[in-house]
């Protein structure tokens, strides 16, 4: 239900986006952005179980790649890549989605226009970095998920 929601919101601007898939677990939001027309995908996954998992879902894609480890670690290798469109869904337990959002800004992981897609529980809510605005926050039950999109 989330995802589609999340979907029907971004409508057309998936064609062609260059998406990153952050907590990636299965791969299902950056496995729909593909569907429906993202040219590439970056999924960024740490749990060796769930990586199995990740890559069987993928199997015969193209332009696709995993990169193993931990979010926080590896969004500096990933910094300016300039992403039209980064989603990421965070463990809820763990209060990581405040952090998320500013490591994701001083990294410049979404270009200037492009949107980072947030699910988070109502407990963890992120600030907005300078040079972004929050588009919309939908509430799924217990879940959120916030737009932003960077402006500067």
């Amino acid at each position: 239900m989330t995802r589609q929601a999340i979907f029907n919101v971004l409508g057309e601007s998936v064609k062609d986006a260059r998406i990153c898939d952050l907590f990636a677990g299965g791969g299902a939001l950056g496995i729909e952005a593909i569907s429906r027309g993202a040219i590439e995908a970056v999924f960024v996954e740490k749990s060796k179980k769930v990586l199995w998992f990740l890559k069987e879902n993928i199997a015969g894609l193209k332009n696709v790649r995993i990169i193993k480890g931990d979010v926080f670690t590896v969004m500096p290798r990933l910094k300016d890549k300039g992403f039209d469109i980064v989603f990421a869904d965070p463990p809820y337990s763990q209060g990581l989605a405040k952090r998320l959002v500013a490591v994701v800004a001083q990294n410049r992981l979404v270009k200037v226009g492009g949107l980072l897609i947030l699910e988070h529980s109502q407990r963890d809510l992120p600030d907005v970095p300078q040079g972004w605005e929050k588009i919309k926050t939908k509430s799924y039950g217990e879940s959120l998920v916030t737009f932003f999109r960077r402006i500067k």
